[in-house]
């Protein structure tokens, strides 16, 4: 799914109508109110990948801390926005122990934050809000979890 204007009444639906649906690509901006409806209407959610997408440490954290079914969760180049501070737009360079030690519960957690990786490059180039228009042709449809990639 790309960007999500209304995500309560999407997710919503999605719980009302798919009694299976255990995996979600999210390809958009993902903010603290996204993950909160992830949690209250998909609390099933075994798979999710937010890859090349503008995030909160917030949203990270609900996440983690809420989605007790997850097991794969996927932040490969994503910009993850923190703490800001005067000097920084806040982007995180790295995820700090208190989110490794939630992720550790996971039988995946996928995560790229290189500034040598080209993806992580374009993501924050495009201030997390990646332009798949302009890349390579079909790359929206590559992941690093094996069932999202199409």
């Amino acid at each position: 799914m790309s960007s999500i204007t209304d995500p309560e009444y999407l997710m919503e639906e999605i719980a009302n109508n798919c009694k299976n649906f255990f995996e979600l690509k999210v390809m958009g901006p993902f903010e603290d109110k996204f993950a909160s409806v992830l949690v209250r209407y998909l609390p099933k959610l075994r798979v999710l990948s937010l890859r090349c997408s503008m995030l909160t440490m917030k949203a990270l954290i609900i996440i983690l801390d809420g989605l007790h079914s997850l097991e794969v969760l996927n932040i490969s180049h994503c910009l993850i926005e923190g703490q800001k501070t005067p000097a920084s737009r806040g982007i995180v360079k790295e995820l700090d122990e208190s989110i490794l030690k939630k992720a550790s519960q996971l039988h995946e957690f996928k995560t790229c934050m290189k500034d040598s990786c080209i993806l992580c490059q374009r993501t924050k180039a495009d201030e997390g809000l990646l332009r798949w228009y302009k890349y390579e042709e079909g790359l929206w449809k590559a992941d690093e979890v094996s069932s999202l990639a199409l």
